[in-house]
């Protein structure tokens, strides 16, 4: 691995032809900025891997041909189907599995306002003899688009909604700096770490990056009577079953379903009920948003969005289904927050830190 990085990072220096320089600037103009980050080196605390999970969202595009991938930041050559394959048969792992992902920015620093633009991005492997291997650069305005309308994968620790583009723009990810202008850090790597302090860490220096949204998406399975003694489990399972059977046609044209005629004149009778929410703080007062209520019923699922639940006029002891969701005086198991799923032993630990930090 030791060999590996300094391979990479003598890749790196042959690429930009950079020279060492020992002062920090004061102020700088459109500098162009090489950031490095370490699959390995990211913070759980941040609940989201950039490098695992832009791997994974353009690996089968590049394999499709879907997106251009040049041969190098000055984009003049491209890299097409076949040569991609072949790089990765070259590699000593997929191309999913690298542990480096390589971000252009322009940096920018003016009196105390700091300033950054996403030029695009830049992957390396390593081949069976441990040379660096170059899958090529993708410019940034390419995936606009898709970075911008794409959520990140993220566990419980982290929001429940922030796009690519976005989880790029906090700068939360751990990083380092190994080229900036026409300089690298050689022969004096403090320098690149000094940059990085000052540009983003600095109280002096103003900087706008992006500030995730405090919130959780929180699925739960609310318990069912036949496996729990709680008085409200039993009745909200009892006020949806018969509001439900109300409303049988209603809920399969929401469903786009189809059932055997003689279906419409038995009971339906709910196996399962799911809950999804989205859980955030305004003013320090928490909020719980329904969102989506799935319903398992006679060997079928059955799904309704807040807009339909509040159109089929949903209550329990007089409340709307919403607020009375909200109070959570039943049993319950959490399932999944976020993008991560929640082992049952786990769901009482997660249910009382939720309610500690949201």
């Amino acid at each position: 691995m030791h060999l590996f990085r300094i391979l990479l990072f003598f890749f790196i220096a042959v690429i930009w032809g950079c020279k060492s320089q020992s002062s920090l600037p004061s102020k700088y103009d459109i500098k162009p900025v090489l950031l490095h980050l370490s699959k390995v080196d990211q913070p759980d605390s941040i609940g989201f891997n950039l490098v695992t999970s832009f791997h994974k969202l353009l690996y089968k595009r590049i394999q499709n041909g879907d997106i251009a991938i040049w041969k190098t930041s000055k984009k003049k050559v491209l890299i097409n189907k076949t040569q991609f394959i072949n790089l990765e048969e070259y590699s000593k792992s997929s191309f999913l599995d690298n542990n480096d992902l390589f971000i252009h920015e322009y940096w920018q620093l003016m009196g105390k306002e700091f300033n950054f633009s996403v030029r695009g991005f830049s992957f390396v492997g390593k081949s069976k003899t441990e040379q660096p291997i170059s899958y090529g650069f993708i410019d940034a305005a390419d995936l606009f688009g898709l970075l911008k309308n794409i959520k990140i994968h993220t566990t419980h620790q982290g929001p429940s909604d922030l796009s690519y583009w976005d989880a790029i723009h906090s700068k939360l990810f751990d990083f380092n700096v190994v080229q900036f202008g026409k300089k690298d850090f050689k022969s004096n790597p403090e320098l690149s770490v000094l940059l990085k302090n000052q540009a983003c860490y600095s109280k002096k220096v103003r900087r706008n990056f992006y500030i995730p949204e405090s919130s959780k998406r929180v699925l739960y399975k609310i318990i069912p009577p036949s496996i729990n003694s709680n008085e409200e489990n039993s009745n909200i399972y009892s006020e949806i079953e018969n509001s439900i059977n109300d409303n049988k046609q209603v809920i399969l044209n929401i469903n786009n379903k189809s059932i055997k005629p003689q279906e419409m004149f038995k009971l339906w009778t709910i196996n399962s009920i799911r809950v999804t929410e989205k859980w955030s703080t305004f003013k320090n007062i928490p909020l719980q948003e329904l969102e989506n209520i799935r319903l398992e019923m006679n060997g079928n699922n059955y799904s309704l969005n807040n807009q339909q639940i509040e159109e089929l006029g949903l209550t329990i002891n007089l409340q709307g289904i919403s607020e009375y969701l909200s109070e959570k005086n039943f049993d319950l198991i959490i399932e999944k927050i976020n993008n991560e799923n929640i082992p049952p032993q786990n769901s009482e630990a997660m249910y009382k830190k939720l309610l500690q930090n949201i």
